[in-house]
């Protein structure tokens, strides 16, 4: 192979890529690959690289690419409920009010630049994260190995690989010492799969492509040298971001303001041909029956919904990232009050995530403490890639002061998945010495004997039900456990796969990942709020049912893979709600785990860190990540966690309640008043001989009654509101419009009795009278309707009281100020405002009682849905003797 250079290479690469010379490149000979790419056995030369750096950057598929910003900024714009309002803006220019069409827009413009600049922010804040360590490859140029950012590893390029580094493109193996690589990120498998030189047929499926290191997998052990021949967006993980991409989905809240913006859209068109029909039927000026009939739709819609939206969000975003967690999409908070479910990893969340070594045990299970100095060489003195094991035994060692006598390693036989053993040639103060480290069941197949505890020996026939014994007790106390076995090998020096015979088992090792002290005590705390707790690990199915009983979950109540692999879809959704923990599970079960139980109604958040974790956090309405997390993984979730904290997670959830009570607080007042307006006002059409408000009154009406909503974000929130998960139900908050809009209705229709026939009220004064008890009463039943409580025992924020008062004192005064000529209002009287302010006490008094009837005490809250899945009450003793998970109510 001979080494292209000059600017023609970039050309080449390019025409490469994008022509059929490096499809299936595992089934090319290396040599057609390297000609096709310019490459030789120097690599590529620096000015080659440099050449085609831009053609493979204008493909790059970066897991934590942003957004292009106009992007962001126009999602801002296109639910119904924006569209609606912009509509609406239009509607009041027709009207002739530019003023209100101004207000509107403006309202719709801030409140979308407000989503926008907390969506950036979160975006510039997770790119900070993200891009805090800049992953570097080894590569060769110009014959020489220099390292790279990943971002400029180009197809040509030769790259070299070592245990723990990560592939950062697709490439074809050319050299293999031993050479495995994790790729469950991609294709799901449990083990480290060989990697080997040579062709593989073209149709070969992902996972036996025995030639091909796949971008994003890491090197489990071994090392090897790769042709590049695919970055970016052309490399099968570039392939499986596209589809995570394509696969986004909306959130519950955001599919709740569609349906409702829906709603209000039909309700607009039927109102608005009804209305209108019906003045020209009484032979009103066509004109006018048209701006009345539009001015009452323009009246029904929630103007300031979007404002109101996105100060709560940006409240809640402040509050929740108090608890150290980012919000990275905005309406997401949201999907906090709903959640109902909540599926996370036990290590480094339930679990303190630092294996250490808890016993050094004989095969009896007695202690024995010199089997660490054995134990130490094995993990200590071994070349390949350190494992979290290896790591606890060493720090054991060292803890123990143990003194390893100056031993030397030799040789050794790296570890491997088909083996699962770990060998090393030990020149050690007793002679050279061959001391084996692995997985119990394949250790225990290479020893002819087992050392007792009393230095003797016998066979491991008669010794191998006794070990198993002691192995499935550990294992019960959720210990992974590990053999050692030595064989004497004086007078050699290498060994080999089969030196591993006729071993003797030294002992055992014992290691365990202790629960966090809160853990228990957090999940339960989910519980009392309605969100039940489920485990998903890839830990054997002993170990996942001790810490299930740890942590107050049913230890019975476990799902394995093997046995979601049996389950279709459909009996996996109805497997799933008995369910507590699942074991044993590749990434393409976390996914199903994760579809199955939101397809039983549940609103599901999935905790998740790794690549593979990225369809599942998908599939999840919530999904939530850590600090240091796969870029992918990041990029997958709304919400990243600075901590891998669940009492973190647990007071962020509140705050999300919160926000959603507060948000659906103004959604309701104000749809069941609108709507009570606008029926009054139809009414009124009909039997008055003139319209019952103009144009401009109905809209001005809309802008004082929202004022106050504008510190909605800052109010109380009901106790028993935070206590359960909440969700749009828009049944219910159709009932809710129409039971309060026609209580409100009834009160407006007294009040035209009371004009017309009490007072003889002609067009201006019925107008300016109606316009200022129309406003008073909106004000007044906020402080009923945003609790459940009589609203006497709910004391509202200083901020929303304070909206309040104002925006009543502008409403009386109104029409006795220099303003009131420009809206057609003119002075009341005084008899007259003190019988309206009587209305108004009485409106209030039916309103309050009628809530005691809507919202009965003992009743469910009419905005939470019950989980789909149980949490099952589980008993078990924690290893301090404390009583802990005494069971948990159904959510």
């Amino acid at each position: 192979m001979a080494t292209d250079t000059g600017p023609a290479h970039n050309e080449r690469v390019t025409r490469a890529i994008d022509s059929q010379d490096v499809d299936a490149p595992w089934s090319r000979p290396v040599g057609e690959l390297a000609a096709a790419l310019g490459s030789g056995p120097a690599g590529l030369t620096a000015q080659a690289a440099a050449d085609a750096l831009p053609a493979t950057r204008a493909r790059a598929a970066s897991g934590h690419q942003r957004t292009a910003w106009w992007r962001l900024l126009l999602t801002q714009f296109t639910s119904p409920i924006i569209i609606i309002l912009i509509i609406a803006t239009l509607l009041s220019g027709v009207l002739g009010d530019w003023l209100d069409a101004v207000i509107i827009l403006t309202i719709v413009v801030l409140s979308g630049l407000l989503d926008f600049a907390q969506e950036r922010g979160a975006a510039v804040t997770m790119d900070g994260l993200l891009g805090a360590v800049r992953p570097t490859a080894t590569v060769l140029r110009d014959g020489q190995r220099v390292e790279v950012p990943f971002d400029e590893v180009v197809p040509g390029d030769l790259i070299a690989v070592s245990g723990g580094d990560i592939a950062p493109a697709d490439a074809i193996v050319l050299t293999a010492d031993d050479l495995e690589m994790d790729q469950a990120s991609l294709t799901g498998e449990t083990f480290p799969a060989p990697k080997t030189p040579g062709e593989v047929p073209a149709a070969a499926p992902l996972g036996d492509r025995t030639n091909l290191l796949c971008n994003g997998t890491h090197v489990a052990s071994g090392s090897g040298t790769a042709l590049v021949v695919a970055t970016g967006r052309d490399t099968e993980f570039g392939r499986v971001q596209a589809s995570l991409h394509a696969r986004a989905r909306t959130t519950g809240f955001e599919r709740g303001m569609t349906r409702f913006g829906l709603l209000l859209a039909r309700l607009m068109v039927v109102l608005v041909i009804a209305i209108f029909i019906v003045n020209l039927v009484l032979h009103r000026p066509l004109v006018d029956s048209a701006l009345f009939s539009l001015s009452l739709a323009v009246g029904l819609t929630p103007q300031l919904l979007p404002a109101i939206v996105g100060i709560s969000l940006s409240r809640g975003a402040r509050a929740i990232a108090k608890h150290r967690v980012i919000v990275k999409r905005l309406n997401s908070i949201e999907d906090f009050g709903a959640m109902t479910v909540l599926c996370t990893d036990k290590t480094g969340t339930m679990t303190q995530g630092s294996i250490h070594l808890d016993e050094a045990l004989a095969v009896d299970g007695s202690p024995r403490p010199d089997l660490l100095r054995i134990a130490g060489w094995n993990a200590t003195l071994q070349r390949g890639l350190r494992n979290p094991l290896d790591d606890a035994i060493a720090e054991a060692v060292a803890s123990a002061q143990v003194d390893l006598g100056g031993a030397r390693a030799v040789d050794e036989v790296p570890y491997d998945f088909n083996r699962k053993r770990l060998s090393i040639l030990v020149d050690g103060p007793d002679g050279r010495v061959l001391v084996t480290k692995g997985a119990v069941d394949p250790v225990l197949g290479v020893c002819a004997q087992v050392r007792d505890p009393d230095g003797g020996t016998r066979p491991m026939a008669s010794a191998r039900t006794g070990v198993e014994t002691v192995v499935e007790s550990l294992g019960a106390r959720g210990m992974r456990i590990l053999a050692v076995a030595t064989k004497p090998m004086p007078a050699v020096s290498s060994c080999s796969v089969h030196d591993e015979s006729n071993l003797v088992l030294q002992g055992l090792l014992a290691f365990a990942d202790p629960v966090k002290p809160d853990a228990a005590d957090t999940i339960e705390e989910f519980a009392k709020a309605g969100v039940a707790v489920r485990m998903i690990t890839g830990d054997a199915h002993p170990v996942a049912a001790y810490i299930a009983g740890e942590l107050g979950l049913d230890p019975a109540a476990i799902l394995t893979g093997p046995q979601i692999d049996k389950l279709d879809d459909a009996a996996l959704g109805s497997a799933v709600g008995g369910v507590q923990v699942f074991c044993e599970t590749t990434p393409r079960h976390k996914e199903r785990v994760i579809t199955a139980l939101t397809g039983t109604g549940a609103t599901v958040g999935y905790m998740g860190d790794g690549i593979n974790d990225a369809p599942a956090l998908r599939a999840a309405d919530l999904g939530i990540s850590v600090k240091g997390a796969a870029d992918v993984a990041a990029e997958a979730a709304s919400f990243v966690m600075l901590e891998n904290d669940l009492p973190s997670l647990l007071e962020a959830m509140r705050q999300g309640r919160r926000t959603f009570a507060n948000t659906m607080k103004y959604i309701y007042m104000t749809t069941s008043a609108n709507f009570g307006n606008m029926v009054s006002m139809a009414v009124a059409a009909v039997v008055l001989p003139f319209l019952p408000l103009l144009a401009s009154q109905i809209l001005m009406i809309n802008l004082l009654t929202d004022l106050p909503a504008t510190a909605i974000a800052t109010d109380q929130v009901d106790r028993e509101r935070l206590a359960q998960p909440q969700r749009w139900n828009l049944r219910v908050l159709v009932r809710f419009m129409l039971v309060f809009g026609v209580v409100s209705s009834v009160f407006d229709i007294v009040t035209f009795v009371v004009l017309r026939r009490g007072f003889h009220a002609g067009e201006t004064e019925f107008q300016s009278a109606w316009f200022v008890a129309s406003v008073l009463t909106e004000i007044a039943v906020i402080f009923v309707l945003r609790t459940r409580h009589p609203f006497w025992r709910s004391r509202p924020s200083s901020p929303l009281l304070g909206m309040a008062v104002v925006s009543a004192i502008i409403a009386v005064a109104m029409p006795f100020s220099p303003v009131g000529p420009f809206l057609h209002l003119e002075p009341l009287p005084g008899r007259l405002v003190g019988l309206l302010l009587v209305i108004v006490v009485g409106y209030v008094v039916t309103t309050e009682v009628t809530k005691a009837f809507f919202w009965p005490r003992s009743a469910t809250p009419a905005m939470v849905r019950r989980p789909a899945v149980r949490q099952r009450p589980a008993r078990s003793r924690s290893r301090t003797g404390r009583r802990r998970g005494r069971g948990t109510p159904s959510p």
